[in-house]
């Protein structure tokens, strides 16, 4: 393991399903999102 995890500029989100507060569920496709330069 020679990189470590503040190396990797983006991580894959899977394919997943938000249930809204309205009662409606959204389906979100895979992506990639790059992870925030400093945890907040």
């Amino acid at each position: 393991m020679a990189e470590a995890k503040s190396v990797i500029k983006r991580v894959y989100v899977p394919t997943y399903v938000r249930d809204l507060p309205n009662g409606e569920r959204v389906t979100v496709p895979g992506h990639y999102k790059k992870t925030p330069t400093h945890s907040s």
